[in-house]
């Protein structure tokens, strides 16, 4: 049996190495594209930062710090909220159908279709996103209220939904098609 595994591997590796591809799809499911380089958010320049009103100084990559797999992320602060960009090969489609992305509104951010959507935790709903494929990964833009639960139960000075579509629609420049 063992040997018999071995042969099986040892092929697979000539293959490869002679320039074959082994096809390893399953039949009936889609295949994902990924980008070879996803879109870095935190090349953002200054001046389109101070435009959707953060501070660049305030720059945080990553998620606090951890880099994940599949995601470029950078976030920021302004005066009662964050700002987090991000690219990942996470599609639109996947983002609708995770059953915690709710109300899910199409939205124009210059000449792309997107998606504004929320969360249904009630912890997240000082809240907002919203994603749209660009040539470099899916882009998504997050609008979430500074405080504690508590303080954010008290009101918001804005819409998050409202912030994150004005944030997409300023930075729509500087992001690949």
């Amino acid at each position: 049996m063992r040997a018999a595994l071995n042969a099986v591997l040892l092929a697979a590796l000539g293959a490869m190495a002679a320039g074959c591809s082994i096809d390893t799809a399953i039949p009936g499911r889609a295949t994902k594209i990924v980008p070879a380089t996803l879109y870095d958010p935190c090349t953002l320049p200054d001046d389109a930062l101070h435009a959707i009103g953060v501070d660049p100084a305030s720059t945080a990559p990553d998620f606090f710090g951890v880099q994940s797999e599949g995601w470029e992320v950078c976030a920021w602060e302004a005066d009662w909220y964050f700002v987090t960009v991000a690219a990942t090969d996470v599609t639109v489609e996947e983002f609708r159908a995770r059953p915690k992305n709710t109300d899910f509104r199409s939205v124009v951010v210059g000449a792309r279709d997107a998606y504004s959507f929320r969360s249904i935790y009630k912890s997240e709903q000082a809240l907002c996103d919203l994603a749209y494929p660009s040539a470099r990964g899916t882009l998504l833009i997050r609008a979430s209220a500074k405080g504690t639960e508590r303080g954010r139960e008290e009101g918001l000075p804005e819409d998050p939904c409202a912030v994150t579509l004005r944030t997409a629609i300023t930075l729509d420049p500087y992001i690949p098609d």
